[in-house]
């Protein structure tokens, strides 16, 4: 699960303290200043910059092959700033034009499994291991929550089974498929306070 940028037109938001509205950038407390926001249209050249910033075996473990670039049809379904068909996130250290890293969360295709939106997460090499990822998800879910998503599902290659068992420790299990392509977790998605 990880994402590129290039030059954006867009200047940097500050980062507030904590979640202060609909687009707001979220702090990540203890962190030296990470913050999470949502993509916007101009992240173009940013997310290509974090594409080409990630190795080839970060981007064959997120896109289930080795890419020369980021997939164009994705990165206009998450530039397209669509949240109810393909709600997507960044994080970034102050300056939004070079993220450490890309979640979305698409809306079910029909062949996703049990009408389970989509999730994906692409870190760059350097900034793995930080928490960034679980970060991007922990606001794709909120955001989800908000829209009344109801399932979600992720996939991942064989061998990589222990990044579906962090979502079943936040989220409620339904079902898991294994293919000769890898394994898919579909989770329950709670509304808050249930």
């Amino acid at each position: 699960m990880t994402s590129v940028i290039v030059d954006s037109a867009v200047p940097p938001a500050p980062c507030g303290r904590g979640r202060v509205g609909p687009g707001a950038a979220t702090r990540l407390p203890g962190t030296g200043g990470w913050c999470v926001e949502g993509v916007r249209p101009g992240d173009g050249p940013a997310l290509h910059d974090l594409f080409a910033r990630c190795s080839p075996e970060t981007v064959r473990l997120r896109f289930f092959g080795y890419l020369r670039e980021l997939p164009r049809e994705y990165a206009d379904s998450v530039l397209a700033c669509r949240p109810e068909e393909h709600d997507a996130v960044l994080v970034h250290q102050g300056d939004r034009r070079r993220p450490a890293g890309l979640a979305s969360l698409a809306a079910p295709a029909e062949a996703a499994p049990g009408g389970a939106a989509v999730l994906g997460v692409l870190v760059a090499d350097a900034c793995q291991g930080r928490g960034l990822g679980a970060a991007m998800v922990d606001e794709l879910l909120v955001r989800a929550r908000r829209r009344g998503v109801a399932r979600v599902s992720a996939s991942v290659l064989p061998g990589r089974s222990r990044l579906l068992d962090a979502l079943a420790r936040h989220l409620e299990p339904e079902s898991s498929s294994l293919d000769r392509d890898g394994l898919t977790g579909v989770y329950r998605l709670r509304p808050h306070g249930r």
